[in-house]
């Protein structure tokens, strides 16, 4: 198993139409073959950060996500969104 986590940092007045256009993006995410799991998961003490976490089968199925047409509209909608450029980490499960 791959985990991707996003770490998000979003400008306050653009929260809410980044978290609709990142409900989106997660919903189609998930129908991808690869992909078993998708998080939006939002600070409770910093309101604008956010993580997004992707658990895929495997390096290649996270690698297809980010090549996907649904991950790259959302990259291009979300791109005046954000306070600075998302931090991208890959991460291995071991349990």
């Amino acid at each position: 198993m791959l985990i991707l986590l996003m770490w998000v940092n979003v400008l306050a007045e653009q929260v809410e139409p980044f978290m609709v256009t990142t409900l989106e993006m997660a919903h189609a995410s998930l129908r991808e073959r690869g992909c078993r799991r998708f998080e939006a998961l939002r600070n409770e003490q910093f309101p604008t950060q956010f993580i997004l976490s992707a658990l895929f089968n495997s390096r290649a199925d996270a690698e297809l996500h980010l090549q996907m047409e649904h991950y790259q509209n959302w990259q291009e909608a979300t791109a005046g969104m954000l306070a600075e450029a998302p931090r991208l980490e890959t991460f291995t499960q071991l349990f």
